[in-house]
């Protein structure tokens, strides 16, 4: 048994193997590829969706199977005492039955329950590609965290650099005493300042990689290299915000769901209320008697039709609870709706307010590159000596405009996503 139990374990060690061992990030990670592993199957928001289908599926077959066949094996063991005018004088008067009982109509009830336990698997079913969505933005969002953070070390080792020339300079003019006590604690300062600021920098470069490893379920894996992603940022004029909020409210997925599972409470209360309607059945009984007796049959076939006459407080109780969870229901698309409103309207506008600082930018950049070369030059023939900030204006730009490409960029894939359009990066 232990050698069976071994080989056991070990097949079923292969079997779950591609499950434990994933390939490793690529090197350096693309955003496409990182927003492609939003469907993780192994990702806990994943199986919690997919939990909710399993759970909706269930539900649909507890409702199929009210009107699924029933059967049954009765046995029973008895010993009596005959009558003496009885044709069999045996003692033994046991015998087994195989009764086999269907369902044929509940006047609604039964047909309210699957449909509406049909209805809800249909629409969790259709609401995971934008679970996935939600994820890929989570996922874009930190990949861009990721990037800034190299961005704006970059940024504070360039200021730095910058601060710790300068505070050698006050240094040596201090030793000549060129400058005072003052200025001297104030230049220290300063570069005591920013080295804290790059050492903060250097941190959230490891946490924000951290946090990314998560989304991507690879706790244990640290993405290092990111690709800089090649953005859609043309100025494209998006339509009026009343067109605009029109599309979303027809098309957003979780407006359909909440509209599906909404449907589904109307024909659970229907279902409530029809449980106090007749019922058929049809029910095919084969019988095997150790004693003869003339009133015992063989086999018997027959149709029931129940009819209730007295309705109980369970069925009126069962009938509110259903109401009440319409209402819930009801409530929750309403509060979707509102918070739809407020969230489009801020994505719309900050779309356009982005759309305008990326111009901004571009020209600041382009001041800091001519800015950055004439520094150069003068720095060349000695005459000034501001090299270094103009290195560190440049930094700041570059992180200034990434930050804005980014948030411009998530901006359109959370309007896309809203609209029901899973396919982000357009």
């Amino acid at each position: 048994m232990d050698i069976i139990n071994k080989i056991l374990s070990f097949f079923m060690g292969l079997i779950y193997l591609p499950l434990l061992i994933a390939e490793p990030l690529p090197d350096p990670l693309v955003l496409k590829q990182a927003m492609d592993m939003a469907d993780d199957a192994q990702h806990y928001q994943i199986i919690e969706a997919q939990a909710s289908i399993v759970e909706a599926r269930s539900e649909l077959e507890r409702a199929e199977a009210s009107l699924g066949f029933r059967a049954q094996l009765e046995l029973e063991a008895a010993l009596i005492d005959p009558s003496p005018i009885a044709l069999d004088q045996s003692s033994n008067d046991s015998h087994v039955s195989l009764r086999v009982i269907k369902p044929l109509y509940h006047f609604g009830s039964s047909t309210e329950n699957i449909l509406a336990a049909q209805t809800e698997q249909q629409a969790l079913q259709s609401h995971l590609p934008f679970i996935i969505g939600q994820r890929k933005v989570d996922i874009a969002r930190q990949f861009f965290e990721v990037i800034l953070s190299d961005l704006k070390y970059a940024w504070d080792n360039e200021s730095m650099a910058v601060a710790f020339i300068s505070y050698e300079a006050a240094q040596d003019r201090h030793a000549l005493s060129q400058i005072s006590d003052v200025d001297l604690l104030e230049s220290e300062n300063n570069y005591i300042d920013i080295l804290h600021q790059r050492q903060l920098s250097e941190m959230n470069q490891r946490h924000s990689r951290a946090i990314l490893a998560d989304l991507l379920n690879r706790p244990d894996e640290l993405p290092s290299n990111l690709k800089m992603p090649d953005l859609d940022t043309s100025q494209k004029l998006l339509p009026e915000y009343s067109v605009l909020l029109e599309k979303v409210l027809q098309a957003n997925p979780q407006i359909k769901l909440v509209e599906k599972q909404l449907e589904a409470a109307s024909q659970r209360i229907s279902a409530a209320g029809n449980q106090f309607g007749p019922r058929l059945d049809a029910e095919i009984e084969v019988s095997e008697y150790a004693r003869i007796k003339g009133s015992n049959d063989e086999w018997r076939a027959q149709l029931s039709l129940v009819i209730p006459l007295y309705e109980n407080s369970s069925i009126k109780k069962d009938v509110s609870r259903a109401r009440a969870d319409w209402m819930k229901l009801r409530a929750k698309l309403l509060s979707i709706k509102i918070n739809l409103r407020k969230r489009v309207l801020a994505l719309w506008q900050s779309i356009n307010v982005l759309s305008q600082r990326k111009k901004q930018l571009q020209t600041s950049q382009e001041f800091r590159e001519l800015r950055l070369d004439k520094s150069r030059a003068l720095y060349e023939m000695e005459v000034a000596t501001n090299l270094g900030n103009s290195m560190v204006a440049i930094s700041e730009i570059q992180y200034k405009q990434a930050k804005n490409n980014f948030e411009l960029a998530l901006a359109k894939m959370q309007l896309r996503l809203l609209s029901g359009d899973v396919d982000l990066l357009q």
